[in-house]
């Protein structure tokens, strides 16, 4: 079964009640780098690999968002932190709705909104910790300037003053794919495993200064 979307400028996407992707809007596309045809068809945990934004696995086979969309109960609101076609993370705020028409759908609509968010938070709580005039870590600092590229930094850099994918594409001039690379291929060469990770790392090595 395949469903028609209406045009959308949000990211959606729709799956049944087998957890099996219907229906894959260009928004979606562009989001997270599959094509429709390469998305309608398979497993919705298949192609998102969610986790949730601490690291723990989200998606699966019979996930909560399959067993509302069986019962035809409301949607909910959740975060998730899912897998681009290219392997880099996008991370997602999700808003479901869950539509039956004789047969349940649940209708996922997609933001990457999470990132900046909560990005923002950590950068303001581990400010907070740091204090004003603590001494910068000299060690995370020298880490930084030999694991990346000047590139890499001033991603890294606006990535712990809170900036999303996006907003760094277009002050670097830079692609959001190009940015998730970067991103992507900065974390195993710092050691790390998350954005988070990076962020703490960049601001104990004093990269942004946030007031």
């Amino acid at each position: 079964m395949r469903v028609k979307l209406g045009s959308s400028p949000e990211a959606t996407v729709a799956i049944d009640d087998r957890g099996i992707i219907v229906a894959w809007n260009p928004a979606a596309e562009q989001l997270l780098g599959w094509r429709a045809a390469e998305a309608v068809g398979k497993s919705c945990h298949q192609i998102m690999h969610g986790l949730t934004p601490a690291g723990a696995p989200l998606c699966n086979a019979d996930c909560a968002i399959v067993q509302l969309c069986r019962e035809g109960r409301a949607g909910r609101r959740f975060e998730m932190v899912a897998r681009h076609a290219d392997g880099s993370e996008v991370w997602l705020d999700v808003a479901t709705v869950i539509v039956d028409d004789g047969t349940p759908i649940a209708v996922h609509v997609l933001s990457e909104s999470i990132a900046a968010k909560r990005l923002a938070g950590v950068a303001a709580e581990v400010a907070q910790r740091l204090g004003a005039g603590a001494p910068h870590d000299e060690r995370a600092r020298q880490t930084i300037q030999t694991a990346l590229t000047a590139r890499e930094i001033e991603v890294l850099r606006l990535l712990a003053a809170g900036l999303g994918t996006d907003e760094i594409g277009r002050h670097l001039s830079l692609s959001s794919n190009t940015v998730r690379n970067h991103v992507q291929n900065m974390l195993p060469k710092l050691g790390l495993h998350s954005r988070i990770e990076a962020v703490v790392l960049a601001l104990r090595a004093g990269l942004v200064h946030l007031h």
